[in-house]
């Protein structure tokens, strides 16, 4: 195997990204995992005293790519149907690795 050099980092792939359908809506979103930099600001926040809903908010502001989200969109989608908008975490916690789960305190490791 060859050792990872300078160069190398450059041309690394970068985080996956998933098409997720939403099928009660008839709709899909693009959504994409974290980069450590984005795990970590997200940790900060944590750490900060933000309470595991705000972060959440946070997450789907991070992770959804399509549409771009501003904080005014996820406020709406706050007021669907929180069984869709909570397939949508765990859809976004799998992409991470990190189970199907939707808990915030999970990131602060």
């Amino acid at each position: 195997m060859k050792r990872l050099s300078i160069d190398d980092i450059k041309g690394l792939p970068n985080v996956p990204e998933k098409e997720l359908e939403i099928p009660e809506w008839k709709v899909s979103v693009l959504i994409k995992g974290m980069t450590k930099s984005m795990q970590v600001e997200l940790g900060k926040l944590l750490d900060d005293g933000l309470d595991a809903f705000e972060y959440q908010k946070k997450l789907l502001l991070t992770c959804v790519v399509e549409p771009e989200l501003t904080e005014k969109d996820v406020e709406a989608l706050y007021e669907k149907d929180s069984s869709v908008i909570d397939n949508i975490f765990v859809a976004i916690n799998e992409l991470n690795g990190l189970g199907g789960s939707a808990s915030a305190e999970q990131f602060q490791e």
